[in-house]
């Protein structure tokens, strides 16, 4: 090494040396300056490149976990038994559509008190709701209204003897409602089966 060469290269980077004068004697010091700075620049861009690589892999961990998460949610949904709410102010009727639904395979649950109902509701637990539309305190369109504040997944039909007059009703006074399907009173059992089999296949088809 040039020791006379104010700045001489090293592996490691640079070495210089400087000469001072302390009570008229002389001092010679050796030191070593830092790398080129390409050599920095080389180093931040790997690091760079290993936390974007490092950071994708999770993402994609991320995403699979989800995917997972949800194909596991949908299987558990389609596999379980189908729930469908019943509130309808008459007890007969409760009664009757509730055994006729479970015997049919459903989960069904029934209520003749349409605020206790709402008081009681589940969000995103039932898969369909049948809704009598004449109820004292809150009738079907009113309760419908509340629902679907707290649930808009759910799919509810209502059951009636007077299609046309409670459409033009809810037209004038729930117009919010929008488009609503009905069921006509009286049913007989196995259309009622075969009616809430085709509007739950075809939410989860529109699933």
């Amino acid at each position: 090494m040039d020791m006379n060469n104010p700045s001489t290269r090293t592996s490691g980077g640079y070495c210089f040396h400087y000469r001072y004068s302390y009570n008229n004697k002389s001092k010679t010091t050796f030191g070593f300056g830092s790398h080129h700075p390409k050599y920095y620049d080389q180093i931040i861009t790997k690091l760079n490149l290993q936390a974007r690589g490092q950071q994708h892999e999770r993402n994609s961990s991320s995403i699979m976990q989800r995917l997972l998460q949800d194909q596991t949610a949908r299987s558990s949904s389609r596999n379980r038994k189908k729930r469908v709410l019943v509130v309808d102010d008459e007890p007969d009727t409760c009664i009757v559509y509730q055994i006729v639904l479970q015997d049919a395979g459903y989960e069904c649950i029934s209520y003749t008190d349409s605020v206790k109902a709402l008081q009681e509701y589940r969000p995103f637990y039932y898969d369909l709701i049948l809704l009598d539309i004449k109820m004292p305190v809150l009738n079907g369109f009113e309760l419908c209204k509340k629902i679907t504040e707290v649930d808009k997944s759910v799919h509810i039909i209502f059951i009636t003897a007077s299609e046309a007059y409670y459409e033009k009703f809810r037209g004038q006074h729930f117009p919010e409602l929008g488009k609503i399907n009905y069921i006509q009173k009286p049913i007989g059992n196995d259309e009622l089966v075969r009616l809430v089999d085709m509007i739950i296949a075809n939410s989860i088809t529109m699933d």
